[in-house]
């Protein structure tokens, strides 16, 4: 059975050298053959500038030869004429397949003409052939022809191109075209579920984060990934079968969004419009370029804006490169994975332009697996720049917030640091008032001893004065100028002391002579200090003629001699000074609570209210102008009675005058 038909297949070759139709080689098939076998020689084409040729017209036309792997006449609107004789050597195998390496044609159509001269037409798309009208359902053109053992048949193809005119493909035996097929369908959707899955954690990344620039990156995946899928066809198996006009269109659109949303994409990643101005401006205008060439296809010249995005494509890629290493002089840890990526892109666009461009040899199948590899590549570096400079930026920002928490703490401690400079001169401010008032007050106790010095001395010089009560001149003491200087000295050395200045202690205590017997007893004596203020206050009284008498005691007290003194002159100055005629009069009193100083006279008297009043500082009662003095006396009394625990009120019961009492601590 072998042996015959190995002889009729002989006397069949042997009959085709004596027909017409043997002017090409005649493609034996034994099995699979790739393109590359079968357009050695055995593909031969034809030009219909017009797209009027019938089937007919074109077996009567010149068929040349077509060099190279495909067929590829540019970019042109010709329809195409293939032909191809081929006969079946094998011994059974009867079902085959053409698989073209398109995946549409606007116009596709295909016969085969037996030895007999029949004809039957394989496929036929037209424009508006949906994919449900292809007779083998696969995302690229598959045409199924049937071929038994040891017959021979020619093949007529034409079509059309909306953009490139190449068009390549192979024959394989219905079972060798299942297990490619299964094998590139498995390999397909393997890198559109890599690209989906990276497309979807960036959108997800840009919900949790709120970073625009995951959005940007996963529009860019995802048109990258449709670009892929409507080269592959399954877009028009899958999203748009129904579709067949928007399906000859989609490449503009998706070729430009490639464009478009990479443009962006950089723009968004590198930070062009805040370190790049230049470049920014350069891809602004590469986006405003794709709009155009999309906006031009509504007027037509689809077919030329098609090849000139493929330029664009590329140039477009170089463009996201420079970018990228521009970028690299100042911030290389922050974009090193997006330049990585983009070089990987300028390849694979490279490879597309090289053939469409400068006509390279360079088949179909090798540029949409190269832009598959540079597409995931690409995703995952893209991925890693993104994170890179989110882990980047989150370092700086770190940086940052550690430098404002320094320049913070820095602040803090200059407030404190002016919060108490502030307070100090608060206290400065405070410290000098109180010093203005002790001052005040030092300056009013030492008129008083001053005055009287002045008075004894004008009497020591020869100046006699009356004593008011006995009418008789009196001569001064040499222990009146000791008691108004010792109190003159204690007063100011007191005053230096508080202000800070070592002074040394004034020599005696001022009573020592007077209670040099007494020194181990408690306390001090309180007449010493009440005959020393009315030996002091004795020649201003006795110049207005007030008498001044002072009623002695042998009671002791604990208060410091100096305070008292203080308290006491002040009490009998202003006694003397509001009393025009009259007299004063100093002395102790005992009480429950223990001494009792009281100052009386015979002036104008006060009310509760006038006392209250006079207690205040500068406040001076005498609206005639009579008295002398600053207002200060009863202030001063006031102070140095609250800062050693005394209490000063007004004498009740009186019919005359004012009696100022003041309570004093006993030894």
């Amino acid at each position: 059975m072998v042996t015959r038909r190995f002889v009729e297949v002989l006397a069949l070759i042997a009959l085709l050298a004596t027909q017409a139709w043997a002017d090409a080689p005649v493609l034996r098939l034994t099995g699979t053959v790739d393109a590359d076998a079968l357009f050695d020689g055995h593909v031969a084409a034809l030009r219909d500038p017009g797209r009027a040729l019938g089937l007919q017209d074109a077996r009567a036309a010149g068929f040349e030869p077509v060099p190279g792997r495909s067929a590829d006449f540019g970019y042109t609107e010709d329809a195409i004429w293939l032909r191809l004789r081929v006969v079946n050597e094998t011994a059974d195998v009867g079902d085959w397949r053409m698989h073209f390496r398109s995946n549409f044609l606007p116009d596709f159509a295909v016969w085969k003409v037996d030895a007999e001269g029949r004809v039957t037409q394989l496929e036929d798309q037209r424009p508006d052939s949906g994919f449900g009208t292809r007779r083998v359902a696969y995302p690229e053109l598959v045409v199924a022809f049937a071929l038994p053992p040891a017959e021979m048949a020619s093949l007529y193809i034409r079509y059309t191109s909306g953009g490139a005119s190449e068009l390549s493909f192979a024959i394989h035996t219905a079972d060798g075209f299942a297990t490619l097929a299964t094998r590139q369908t498995a390999r397909n959707f393997v890198f559109y579920g890599m690209m989906l899955l990276l497309s979807g954690a960036a959108f997800l990344a840009c919900l949790l984060t709120r970073r625009p620039i995951f959005a940007a990156y996963g529009c860019y995946a995802s048109v990258a990934m449709l670009f892929v899928m409507h080269a592959d066809g399954n877009t028009f198996q899958y999203l748009w079968p129904n579709a067949p006009v928007f399906n000859a269109y989609a490449s503009v659109l998706l070729g430009a969004g490639l464009i478009i949303f990479g443009a962006n994409f950089a723009r968004m990643f590198l930070r062009t419009a805040t370190f790049h101005p230049v470049l920014n401006a350069l891809l602004l205008g590469l986006i405003g370029l794709a709009m155009a060439m999309v906006a031009i296809t509504a007027i037509g010249y689809t077919q030329e804006i098609k090849k000139l995005l493929v330029l664009t494509a590329f140039l477009s890629t170089v463009l996201f490169t420079v970018s990228g290493l521009v970028a690299a002089r100042t911030r290389f840890r922050e974009v090193r994975f997006y330049v990585i990526a983009w070089l990987g892109a300028v390849m694979a666009s490279a490879i597309m332009t090289g053939r469409h461009w400068l006509g390279l040899e360079i088949s179909e199948e090798l540029q949409y697996d190269a832009m598959r590899v540079v597409m995931v590549t690409d995703a995952v570096m893209m991925g890693l720049a993104i994170l890179d400079s989110v882990n980047q930026m989150k370092q700086a920002q770190q940086k940052a917030l550690e430098e404002a928490l320094i320049e913070a703490r820095r602040s803090i401690e200059l407030g404190k640091r002016l919060q108490k400079l502030e307070e100090r001169y608060a206290l400065a401010q405070a410290l000098a008032q109180t010093n203005e008032r002790r001052l005040a007050d030092t300056a009013h106790d030492l008129r008083q001893p001053l005055t009287a010095l002045r008075l004894n001395v004008q009497r020591l010089l020869g100046s006699a004065a009356v004593n008011a009560d006995t009418g008789q001149e009196t001569t001064p003491r040499r222990e009146d100028f000791e008691e108004s200087f010792d109190y003159l000295e204690r007063l100011v050395s007191g005053e230096l002391e508080r202000q800070g200045v070592a002074v040394e202690a004034v020599a005696a205590n001022y009573d020592a002579a007077h209670t040099a017997d007494d020194a181990a007893a408690p306390g001090h004596p309180v007449d010493a200090v009440l005959s020393a203020v009315a030996e002091m206050f004795s020649p201003s009284a006795a110049a207005r003629g007030v008498g001044l008498r002072h009623v002695r005691s042998q009671a002791r007290t604990t208060l410091p001699p100096l305070i008292l003194m203080r308290i006491a002159s002040n009490l009998v100055a202003n006694a003397v000074n509001y009393t025009k005629a009259g007299r004063v009069l100093i002395g102790l009193r005992r009480a429950r609570s223990g001494l009792r100083l009281e100052v009386h006279d015979t002036g104008p008297g006060l009310s509760a209210t006038d006392f209250a009043l006079a207690r205040q500082r500068s406040v001076r009662l005498d609206a005639e102008g009579n008295a002398s003095g600053a207002g200060l006396g009863l202030a001063i009394v006031d102070r140095l009675a609250n800062d050693h625990g005394l209490k000063v009120a007004l004498c009740p019961r009186r019919r005359g005058g004012t009696g100022i009492s003041v309570t004093l601590p006993t030894a």
